[in-house]
């Protein structure tokens, strides 16, 4: 969202001034409004971002991402290489329409149970990118969009290698605590 953003403020104050308009950050219901992001990564790096509007179902979701990964997947893999195509269990990527389409163009994804923790490791790049929205402060969708990128392009590939090379060890801890909650992936 725009202007409704996670980051929290502290505000020191007498008890005479509790009500002063000086303690207040306005809101704007709706938030000022949003965007939906779709993007992928390897170990290589990041690698297309797309912004997207409107509701999600199976076909829309094929024609967010089909234009940016099925180049990206030729250009990143070839065709002996053993590689998953990663996502969480949200109806459009479940989907009949979306799973036959992966199924078509060869592309492997994981079968994750309905309930297991997110361990997709691109959840951990929306967060990194997410903290560090709070110190700007975008005033339209346009100017949210742009930061999105921004941070997006200036993820290092460092932190791709690292976050690729943890999913085993993330999976070992999802195992060994038979599915429940981890403080540590």
């Amino acid at each position: 969202e725009v202007f409704n953003r996670k980051n929290r403020s502290f505000v020191r104050r007498l008890p005479s001034e509790a009500d002063q308009p000086f303690n207040f950050q306005p809101r704007v219901q709706g938030g000022g409004g949003s965007v939906s992001v779709w993007g992928v990564m390897t170990a290589k790096g990041v690698g297309p971002l797309v912004f997207y509007d409107g509701r999600m179902n199976g076909p829309n979701y094929i024609d967010v991402i089909k234009p940016q990964l099925l180049p990206y997947i030729k250009k990143n893999f070839n065709s002996n290489s053993s590689w998953y195509y990663v996502q969480d269990n949200a109806p459009c990527h479940k989907s009949h329409f979306a799973m036959n389409w992966f199924k078509k163009n060869k592309i492997n994804t994981l079968d994750w149970p309905a309930t297991s923790p997110d361990l997709n490791v691109i959840e951990n790049i929306w967060d990194i990118i997410d903290k560090k929205l709070t110190n700007y402060h975008p005033t339209t969708v346009d100017e949210l969009q742009q930061l999105i990128l921004k941070l997006w392009t200036e993820i290092p590939v460092e932190t791709c290698q690292n976050l690729v090379q943890s999913i085993s060890r993330r999976l070992e801890t999802c195992i060994r605590v038979k599915g429940n909650t981890s403080s540590k992936y």
